[in-house]
């Protein structure tokens, strides 16, 4: 029998595919934030709440990469399955220096991503193709790619990625590994030991580290691949004329109508006199 059908039957579609179908060619990049990819997973170890120390479960990562440097472009770690707003997060991070954000975890490091990326890469969840992330990218002049169904190997770079930090991740207390075979008699819960905030400060020292290292297919650190790659960039990178802006322009949004008393949402009435303009005006 074809032992590709035979790894379908046995391992799914998926699995068959990632071991048997070819991948010719290869996703490239020139310059920094050419093109950068972004995409969750769920943290392979459990965190503890920070009053008791008792476990909580597994956190969200969103993890974004740019494509040039294999630069880790910023993340975003919650407790919540991944959403608009998580995406909006970790972008949020992406596009801003980091310096004082570093300054705030007590890191001393050097970590220079930041500006608006040209290209964002993702897969096709639903988070992915809200109207928020369209609206928001569309206003800071940003490409919003989505890869081809079922074709995983397209966020190849963002895959191995995860695959990194998940492999540094198992060497931590409460770690669930990647299988039940991996972890075997461990007692995740019991040993879990690290806070939400204490696994963001981890992850962001793991992350600085792995910027030094020398990168199996680049043969440099992808610190000094990102300044190479800046060095061929015709401009500076783009950075957001307002902040805040560009902080609320990516955060998820409802439309209301504008009623004689106000409007009305999540429970609560708000009026403003400019609101007074639309009143009876508006059909939406």
């Amino acid at each position: 029998m074809d032992p590709a059908e035979i790894a379908a039957a046995r391992e799914g579609a998926k699995a068959a595919r990632g071991r048997f179908k070819p991948v010719p060619g290869r996703y490239h990049a020139e310059r920094a934030f050419e093109v950068v990819q972004v995409d969750h997973t769920l943290v392979d170890v459990i965190v503890v709440d920070r009053q008791y120390r008792q476990p909580l479960q597994r956190p969200w990562l969103t993890l974004a990469i740019d494509v040039a440097s294999r630069m880790v472009a910023g993340f975003h770690l919650t407790l919540e399955p991944p959403s608009i707003l998580s995406v909006s997060l970790a972008i949020q991070h992406l596009v801003q220096p980091k310096e004082e954000w570093l300054s705030g975890l007590d890191i001393k490091a050097d970590w220079p991503a930041a500006g608006l990326p040209e290209t964002i890469h993702v897969d096709n969840a639903k988070e992915f193709r809200s109207r928020a992330l369209k609206r928001g990218a569309e206003e800071h002049g940003i490409s919003l790619v989505h890869r081809p169904v079922a074709t995983p190997h397209y966020g190849g770079h963002i895959e191995r990625l995860i695959g990194t930090m998940m492999g540094a991740v198992h060497m931590l207390p409460g770690a669930t590994f990647s299988n039940t075979q991996q972890r075997g008699e461990y007692n995740s819960e019991g040993k879990a030991a690290m806070t939400l905030d204490e696994l963001e400060r981890w992850m962001t020292l793991e992350i600085v580290r792995y910027h030094a290292d020398i990168h199996r297919s680049l043969g440099i650190p992808p610190i000094v691949a990102w300044q190479d790659c800046l060095a061929r960039c015709a401009a500076p990178l783009r950075q957001p004329f307002d902040p805040e802006s560009f902080r609320i322009d990516f955060l998820p949004s409802v439309e209301r109508m504008v009623r004689r008393d106000g409007i009305h949402l999540f429970g609560l009435r708000y009026w403003d006199d400019v609101l007074g303009l639309w009143v009876g005006r508006l059909g939406r």
